[in-house]
């Protein structure tokens, strides 16, 4: 028999080894669930963002969906969606709502320069009769009525 080796020092140990397994599966099943959170988090931000914000920060919407779906281990893909290409997302976001990329549009294609298409049933600016019904003619600016009259119109 060995000495000093009593049923006391057995059970500590014991006891240890099922703590640090306690604590090793509470971190498994936390990193678990923060990447399936994650994995959602990014897939729910990917999906809302319109294709012309993806074509102007130079990256494909389904490659990343596909990435972030199919591989997503430990997160690693989500993570990088969310740190590294969403930032991008967001700063094409600004710039075209500050109007950084110029007139234009927004189509399923991208941005296109110019002005947007005039729809068919647009009146082309011109005078015509005051819709408050004074007897005097309005400037229609082609998109609204501006502060600019002329005299009574003649009969």
């Amino acid at each position: 028999m060995m000495s000093g080796a009593g049923p006391g020092l057995v059970d500590a140990v014991g006891a240890g080894m099922g703590a640090g397994i306690a604590v090793l599966v509470v971190l498994y099943l936390a990193v678990i669930v923060g990447s399936l959170v994650m994995l959602i988090v990014a897939l729910v931000d990917i999906v809302r963002r319109p294709e012309w914000q993806w074509k102007l920060a130079g990256q494909e919407k389904v490659l990343w969906l596909l990435l972030v779906i199919l591989v997503n281990l430990f997160a690693i893909p989500s993570l990088i969606y969310w740190f590294r290409i969403r930032p991008k997302l967001i700063a094409v976001e600004r710039a075209a709502a500050d109007g950084r990329y110029g007139p234009g549009h927004l189509t399923y294609g991208g941005w296109e320069p110019g002005p947007p298409p005039a729809a068919p049933y647009a009146v082309p600016p011109g005078w015509f009769l005051d819709p408050a019904g004074n007897g005097r003619l309005r400037w229609w600016d082609g998109l609204r009525w501006t502060e600019h009259t002329s005299g009574p119109v003649p009969r």
